[in-house]
């Protein structure tokens, strides 16, 4: 496959891998399918999971059968329903793999829907026979997939004009039309019946007391084993299916690449149920010292839920350096079942190549590249949304995040505009209702996680109580890849709890003060610090970073200065950033010699905050100024560090000026 879209960016070792797990293995002459694992791509909302997906759909289209499916659209399907969606998408006329035909399941489900007199099992059985003679001729094999896909093939879209929405049953019943006045060829099921007998595991069950067996099983949705039952056994007829269908004809040697399945947010229960299970039908064939895998590559899309409890033996972990370019190096491909592989955030460097695509005609693009990577530490998304709004309205050579953040993209003209932040913090949340977000703004002040789980257990700061934090809130602010996503969610929402009214409990003072209690508690010297310090506490901060700097190693205090320097800000820029340091160490009403240093610590403050603008040259000069004067108020002489610090500011004034 060529890769054709520049949309993802970094994604090209991705695409690679995919189509290595594509590839069937060329064994004396013929081609052999190989067993391997379950692809996992994982990342925060908006990482490009989805517009991955869409880019592997450009390349497969046409030349591979493939089916794309969405578990958060189709969540109250049924594992049946879903394999027959995708035998269904799969079977759709395909160069050299011709129409994929699905015999095997169409027998199981075409007797699911039986209604068999169950209290008599030798009529039951004579009744399957006449059923299955009856069908033996399908003359459209592919209304049986769907009739029996429900609405979850109503839902797969795939340019085909077909609604999004759960249909109405007039819809559905011109969708079953269409889509079956189209379905090609005819299909014997007769033979096919058989399979349910030996199942290709040396069985010598009868095949129509399985069949019984099924139909009875499908009868009871509430029992959870006859569900696991049927669900296991329409597997391995689907899979089994595959194995024949990639065998026979002419031009059984010239499919040299799998069929694909694609699958997104696989994180909700019938996402993990189905691959849960697909894996499980492997393993027994494994087991059973069967080599025929099958040939079907599976993609899926997972926010980190999927693989939480999937053993580590189990699972393997991509090995590629997509920076360098480097290929994958997949450890032992044969003996795991899932492979993750985990989305990077986008560089500055790709920041800056996607802010030179806009073409702008005024402005600076390399301060812009750097105040936009900044602002969203190059989540995808936010980052797309950013600079559409900047494409829209380009800033001359201030450029100020509040402001573009403050554009309502959506039109001035409507009546409640969505501004940018709105679009994006809505993008990073999802569909968190009314008293999810109150909670999650209050936590998301926490420097640390358990300092928000230190919070949740406070009764009185949080609506929907700890249970609710735990089991819903925390995955979302806390999520085991710390990538940029979380942490701009986090800031986004300490901008809500800043605009919280202060007579309003909790306030922003009010949570950082217990924050602060909780660092102090902790023995957290560095969270107590940058609490204070986002309460506005100037004074108090420079005192005690004064007194360690007595006690401590120069390159660890430096340390713990820029890890205090890191809180966030109650209030947006209103003043000039150097104006704005003077009036805070005034406030501060330090004393000599901690004047220069109350500059340094506000200074390095505002340059952390990825809210300020981009009007920094007097603010770096002013850090490196600092740092030197800091450096000899050290009782052992100058610090070698503040001195590398003031020249690596000057050197950044350089860049800004």
């Amino acid at each position: 496959m060529v890769v054709r879209s520049e949309r993802v960016y970094g994604r090209k070792p991705l695409i690679r891998l995919v189509r290595d797990l594509m590839a069937r293995e060329e064994v004396n002459g013929s081609l052999r399918n190989q067993r391997l694992p379950i692809l996992v791509v994982e990342g925060f909302r908006g990482a490009g999971k989805t517009a991955l997906l869409s880019t592997l759909v450009e390349l497969l289209d046409q030349r591979v059968p493939y089916a794309r499916l969405d578990f958060e659209v189709s969540r109250h399907a049924s594992v049946p329903q879903v394999l027959s969606a995708l035998a269904f998408e799969l079977s759709r006329k395909c160069g050299r793999y011709g129409v994929l035909q699905f015999p095997r399941l169409i027998v199981g489900q075409l007797v699911m829907r039986l209604e068999l007199d169950l209290t008599n099992h030798a009529q039951a059985c004579q009744q399957v026979v006449a059923a299955l003679e009856r069908e033996r001729g399908v003359d459209t094999f592919r209304d049986v997939l769907v009739e029996t896909a429900g609405n979850v093939l109503t839902t797969m879209g795939r340019g085909s004009g077909l609604p999004v929405e759960p249909p109405s049953r007039y819809v559905l019943g011109l969708t079953l039309k269409w889509l079956t006045a189209r379905a090609p060829g005819r299909l014997v099921l007769g033979p096919f019946q058989d399979w349910y007998g030996h199942r290709d595991l040396g069985l010598t069950n009868d095949s129509v007391d399985v069949l019984v067996d099924l139909n009875r099983w499908a009868r009871d949705s509430e029992d959870e084993d006859d569900q696991q039952r049927v669900d296991d056994l329409l597997w391995a007829a689907f899979l089994a299916d595959l194995r024949t269908e990639f065998d026979r004809g002419r031009r059984a040697d010239e499919r040299s690449l799998n069929c694909v399945v694609l699958l997104d947010n696989a994180d909700t229960a019938l996402g993990r149920r189905f691959l849960d299970q697909l894996v499980r039908a492997r393993r027994q064939r494994v087991a059973g010292g069967q080599d025929d895998a099958d040939p079907l590559t599976v993609v899926a899309t997972s926010r980190g839920a999927l693989l939480a409890d999937v053993p580590s033996a189990d699972l393997a972990m991509s090995q590629d350096d997509t920076r360098s370019g480097r290929p994958f190096r997949l450890a032992d491909r044969s003996r795991s079942w899932w492979l993750r592989y985990r989305l990077p955030d986008l560089t500055e460097d790709e920041v800056g190549r996607a802010v030179a695509a806009l073409g702008l005609d005024r402005g600076n693009n390399q301060r812009l590249s750097r105040v936009v990577f900044q602002l969203t530490g190059g989540h995808p998304a936010s980052t797309r949304l950013v600079l559409d709004a900047v494409a829209k309205r380009p800033p001359d050579n201030r450029i100020e995040p509040e402001v573009i953040l403050g554009q309502a993209p959506s039109g001035e003209g409507s009546q409640h505009p969505q501004t940018v932040e709105d679009q994006v913090l809505g993008h990073l949340l999802g569909g968190a209702s009314e008293v999810a977000l109150r909670d999650l703004v209050t936590c998301a002040a926490a420097r640390e996680r358990r300092h928000a789980l230190a919070l949740s257990v406070q009764d009185d700061l949080l609506v929907g109580g700890q249970a609710h934090y735990v089991e819903v809130l925390d995955p979302i602010l806390w999520p085991p890849d710390a990538a940029a996503g979380p942490a701009l969610l986090r800031r986004l929402l300490r901008r809500r709890l800043a605009l919280r009214d202060p007579a309003v409990s909790p306030s922003w003072a009010g949570v950082y003060a217990r924050l602060r209690d909780v660092g102090r508690a902790e023995g957290d010297e560095a969270g107590e610090l940058y609490y204070a310090l986002a309460c506005g506490e100037l004074g108090f901060v420079t005192r005690r970073l004064h007194q360690r700097l007595t006690e401590l190693e120069s390159t660890q205090w430096f340390e713990l200065v820029k890890s205090v320097t890191a809180a966030p800000h109650q209030h947006p820029r209103q003043e000039a950033l150097i104006d704005e340091i003077r009036t805070l160490v005034r406030a501060a009403a330090l004393e000599q010699p901690l004047t220069s240093l109350g500059w340094l610590v506000g200074a390095l403050w505002i340059a952390a905050d990825p809210f300020s603008d981009s009007d920094r040259r007097d603010l770096h000069l002013q850090i490196a100024a600092d740092c030197t004067e800091v450096a000899r108020l050290s009782p052992s002489g100058p610090s070698a560090v503040l001195l590398q610090a003031s020249h690596q500011h000057r050197r950044e004034a350089e860049w800004w000026g």
